[in-house]
């Protein structure tokens, strides 16, 4: 008996039309505005490629990254944690409680307005300075890191950057150094454009 696959009718457009929202495979990415977007467009079977899936709508974003056309990793998912959630005026009603902590090591849970968790943050400290940053889910997921950056230390000037967990920056902030203390004080500048950090990053690196 041959079988034959129907396709509901209330399904007909969605048959048709999936392969116009299939995602393509890049040779890399960058950051924008909290959101990825693909360099080159390759075969998917290539040694490395990044798929960036995404609703029309920009609701929900991942990447993913593959070896040979065969699934690697999630590399981002905005589901977990969504960079473009983290501008200062999005963030005010969040609320921060402290787990444990000792001179180098500080952990907190991170809730939002709703009082959801949200993520864990892990600061570790050089000389009672935060020096990094790394954000996991509540399920114990690697999201982001944030590298940060002091005068005071020996570094060129006071910044931070945030990463997603395969090193591409997301977000630089430099700040102005307070004069007391050495922590950042005044934001002076900020870029969401991943495309232009490194050139940012270049005279801390080099340090």
């Amino acid at each position: 008996m041959k079988m034959v696959l129907l396709c509901p009718m209330g399904l007909l457009s969605f048959c048709f039309k999936k392969s116009e929202f299939m995602s393509k495979y890049y040779r890399d990415y960058v950051w924008k505005e909290g959101i990825p977007y693909g360099i080159e467009a390759i075969e998917p079977k290539a040694p490395l490629t990044f798929k960036i899936a995404m609703d029309p709508y920009r609701k929900r974003i991942a990447i993913e990254k593959y070896m040979n056309g065969i699934f690697e990793s999630i590399i981002y998912d905005s589901a977990l944690l969504d960079f473009r959630h983290l501008k200062p005026t999005e963030q005010t009603a969040w609320q921060k409680v402290i787990i444990s902590e000792n001179e180098q090591k500080v952990v907190a849970a991170i809730h939002n307005q709703d009082d959801r968790l949200i993520l864990f943050e892990t600061y570790t400290f050089e000389k009672k300075f935060c020096r990094s940053c790394l954000s996991t889910s509540g399920h114990g997921i690697n999201l982001s890191s944030q590298k940060m950056f002091y005068k005071i230390l020996g570094d060129p000037f006071n910044s931070v950057i945030l990463f997603d967990i395969n090193d591409h920056p997301v977000t630089f902030k430099r700040y102005e150094e307070d004069g007391d203390s050495g922590e950042f004080g005044e934001l002076s500048e900020e870029i969401w454009d991943g495309g232009k950090i490194p050139t940012m990053m270049s005279p801390l690196i080099a340090h």
